[in-house]
């Protein structure tokens, strides 16, 4: 558990809180200027001069995060952050993991951070303004601590508590910035927390009893639930398809939150519900299956990434769909052949019932309608195809919307939940023509994340900006980014947060 606090003083120097503190994270970019900065800016703070040999080996190690024990037996941490010509969002996010995971794995409960000076050139460039800054070090701090420990007996966990030294920030700024990534981390863990929960815990009825839940807490936010039957008689026969086989009933969501009472203009966020994937009757192959457990990922981003909105009272008006169902093979489940018909009334050729998440996007797409929204948009762990084409460093967007597409990449590299724009050309949509239905729910073999695209667009309306997000890649991490190691990420619940407090300055 992480804990910010101030640090107190009315003095430029810390010398008077020194030998009150544990130890101290220094940031600094590998060039020895930087280096140097950083350590002449820790002794004048504190009046601690360090030995030479100190810098010495600062300079000269190839490794990014060394610490060493002062005098009176404190550590001081520093965390080499790359070259100074790479700068990016994520820079301090990822070294703030690596530090914390450091901290702890040392017992030390106290920290003093001193982040690294940048001119204003690079905060305008990189983070926007000083707030945002120093709230990506917080980020990594929390990120990096994430840990799903529900059913574990034995929880070995302890605060350490973070104090910040910034003073290009005002104290009531830095208050309200950890109060902000305290926010929005309960959402992204929520998120994770949801991603990580095994299928029998989580089923459709279940994920439906969470986001009452968030209703409960927040009165800003408004819930309307269908169930099966009500699915049937909306003539929802996408998410009716999917949902039938299994003895868990599918559910359909409906999330609501009016923030901007003075606007009439609405957005609509989709999330695919699948809380578990076997394929159905295509059944998948076992290995790795339990992944798919995770295959709501996309509903869980939006219901949290909503009640985040909900909370930072943002200037905005939202709209959250979620369709809920497991995909299981039974005598009830669909069949390869099957032609069915959603809510839209176009008709679907079943090629394969592991293509099942488009079939319930489809619904949600066509029920997204009654909102006359501006903007739609729907993230779903959709196709393996897009793991291949991106790999899990971004999302896979798709948009006719030039504009919209360039707000979302622009988002996404700040907050690092990054996007990448794939074509949506006319020419792919001949992949999913069907000789006996209005379209087929797969295409060949190739092209897999764009011809999925191309079958949602068909339930899609010209009078408003749509994008497609495919999260099959980022939702699920190994080894790839520090404070994503080996988890489910809670993907798009800071992209869309931070999307829509934009979108509101706008």
């Amino acid at each position: 558990m992480i804990k910010f606090e101030l640090l107190e003083t009315k003095s430029k120097k810390i010398s008077s809180w020194f030998g009150q503190i544990e130890s101290f994270s220094l940031f600094s970019f590998s060039e020895k200027e930087s280096i140097n900065e950083t350590l002449t800016k820790f002794s004048t703070l504190t009046n601690e001069k360090l030995p030479k040999r100190i810098q010495s080996i600062l300079e000269s190690s190839n490794e990014s995060l060394i610490y060493f024990t002062l005098k009176d037996g404190r550590t001081v941490f520093f965390q080499k952050v790359g070259e100074r010509k790479k700068l990016h969002p994520d820079t301090f996010r990822r070294a703030a993991t690596s530090l914390l995971k450091k901290i702890k794995s040392l017992k030390i409960k106290e920290t003093l951070v001193l982040p690294t000076d940048l001119s204003d050139e690079e905060i305008s460039q990189n983070f926007n303004n000083h707030e945002y800054y120093l709230q990506t070090y917080l980020e990594g701090l929390k990120l990096g601590d994430y840990k799903y420990d529900e059913f574990l007996g034995e929880k070995n966990d302890f605060e350490v508590v973070v104090k910040i030294y910034y003073p290009e920030i005002s104290n009531d700024k830095l208050k309200d910035i950890f109060k902000t990534t305290d926010t929005l981390m309960k959402y992204v863990f929520l998120a994770r927390d949801l991603q990580n929960k095994p299928a029998n815990e989580l089923t459709p009825q279940k994920f439906v009893e969470v986001a009452k839940q968030l209703s409960r807490k927040n009165r800003s936010l408004k819930i309307q639930v269908f169930d099966f039957e009500q699915i049937k008689k909306m003539k929802m026969g996408g998410l009716v398809a999917v949902g039938k086989g299994s003895d868990n009933p599918p559910y359909f969501l409906v999330l609501q939150y009016k923030g901007n009472s003075n606007s009439k203009d609405v957005n609509v966020l989709i999330g695919k519900g699948i809380t578990f994937d076997s394929g159905g009757i295509s059944l998948k192959p076992s290995t790795g299956m339990w992944e798919m457990k995770g295959d709501m990922s996309g509903a869980a981003a939006v219901v949290c990434a909503i009640a985040a909105a909900a909370e930072f009272k943002l200037n905005t008006n939202l709209v959250g769909l979620v369709p809920l169902a497991e995909n299981l093979p039974s005598g009830k489940s669909m069949k390869p052949g099957d032609i069915i018909k959603t809510a839209s009334g176009k008709s679907i050729e079943i090629a394969d019932t592991d293509a099942e998440g488009r079939l319930i996007l489809a619904d949600a797409l066509e029920y997204a309608k009654k909102f006359n929204p501006k903007i739609v948009i729907d993230l779903a762990t959709l196709t393996g195809a897009c793991v291949v084409a991106l790999g899990q460093f971004a999302a896979g967007l798709f948009t006719r919307s030039d504009e919209l597409a360039e707000r979302l990449t622009k988002v996404g590299n700040l907050t690092s939940e990054k996007v990448w724009r794939l074509p949506l050309w006319d020419d792919y949509h001949s992949l999913i023509k069907s000789t006996v239905a209005d379209v087929k729910n797969i295409g060949k073999r190739w092209a897999g994340a764009i011809t999925a695209a191309c079958f949602l667009e068909k339930f899609v309306d010209e009078k408003y900006e749509w994008a497609h997000l495919d999260i099959a890649g980022p939702a699920f991490q190994e080894d790839t980014i520090s404070y994503n190691t080996n988890t489910m990420t809670g993907y798009g619940v800071r992209l869309l947060v931070e999307f829509f407090k934009n979108f509101e300055r706008s």
